[in-house]
């Protein structure tokens, strides 16, 4: 009887043994990545500004002169100010341009203690005021994505602060508009623990897995995806804490049921599309073109989810026309 349970205090052992051995492999490995992920570069080429915002520090690049133009990137690894470097210089010709990296992202602070869609707005109206200087002359807003729906419930709740609002492939309407799953809440769970989470992070900001994501997602032409533009994601996704605005994400948090404040928006609106959208489907233009009637239309025939990025020159020559023909809010 001795014998046997030796020989199962043993095996025990060995097993735990063998899961900590397994663990530690782990920890080493997402240390390894972790400590060679290489240092991330100006996302718009010239040295940022820090924001001490009460809930943490927020980075943001700012140049021009003229009226405000705030840019709002959207919600995804790596994502960062960079979205819009393509565009950011021909902005700061006629405009005084501000591009954040909102909160968990770029070079901003990554750990909150919750990320959700009041966290966002409630960062643009006191980056807004704080920074911009909203309140002296509102400010015009380019936005993606959920970068767009944040601005939508900012604007919803302070309309004397936005004049104009371009809005990139919003969502809130009819994606990332839902409560979470929960598959989804499981996912948030599994991605914000330390070990596990991290792991699986790493794989899915992995070189690899930025450049078929960037490629069969975001980008109509594939080969617009540079080798630079890869390692910028990797850069910036493999920033210390940056899993945790992901995980967030992924686990449903972010999503923004904006249908109300949108259609309540009394700011000139234009929505900006491009024709082979994959992440946000054309079609979803009529949805918002029908709720609000302030909303004016571009389409980008040879642009997919980032048509300020993939057709700038285009991109940019709309905006600045429209923003100078269209009737002000204030009018």
């Amino acid at each position: 009887m001795g014998i046997r349970r030796k020989k199962s205090l043993n095996k025990t052992g060995l097993a735990a043994a063998g899961i900590a051995g397994t663990a530690l492999a782990i920890v080493t490995l997402n240390k390894i990545v972790e400590n060679n992920a290489p240092k991330p570069q100006f996302p718009l080429g010239i040295a940022p500004q820090m924001f001490d915002w009460s809930k943490g520090k927020i980075s943001y690049t700012v140049n021009g002169a003229g009226q405000s133009i705030i840019l709002l990137h959207g919600i995804y690894a790596g994502a960062s100010s960079y979205e819009f470097r393509n565009v950011f210089t021909a902005l700061t010709q006629k405009y005084r341009v501000f591009a954040p990296d909102l909160p968990g992202f770029g070079l901003s602070e990554k750990k909150f203690a919750s990320f959700t869609p009041e966290l966002y707005a409630d960062f643009i109206l006191d980056f807004t005021l704080q920074v911009v200087g909203g309140l002296d002359q509102p400010a015009f807003v380019i936005a993606s994505s959920l970068g767009a729906a944040f601005i939508i419930k900012a604007a919803a709740q302070r309309p004397d602060l936005f004049d104009k609002l371009v809005l990139v492939e919003p969502s809130g309407i009819k994606s990332l508009a839902q409560k979470p799953r929960m598959e989804q809440r499981l996912a948030k769970r599994i991605l914000s623990s330390p070990i596990v989470g991290q792991s699986l992070y790493n794989a899915i900001v992995s070189a690899s897995g930025l450049r078929t994501f960037l490629s069969r997602q975001v980008y109509w032409d594939p080969t617009a995806v540079s080798d630079d533009m890869v390692d910028m994601y990797f850069a910036m996704s493999h920033q210390p804490g940056s899993r945790f605005a992901i995980a967030n994400f992924i686990g449903g948090n972010l999503n923004a049921d904006i249908k109300a404040s949108y259609e309540s928006l009394r700011q000139p609106i234009f929505i900006c599309w491009g024709k082979n959208s994959r992440l946000a489907p054309f079609s979803d233009t009529e949805t918002f073109l029908h709720l609000n009637r302030q909303a004016e239309l571009a389409i980008f025939d040879n642009s997919c989810g980032l048509p300020h990025d993939e057709e700038p020159l285009d991109f940019a020559e709309q905006v600045i026309a429209w923003l100078q023909s269209s009737v002000s809010s204030r009018s």
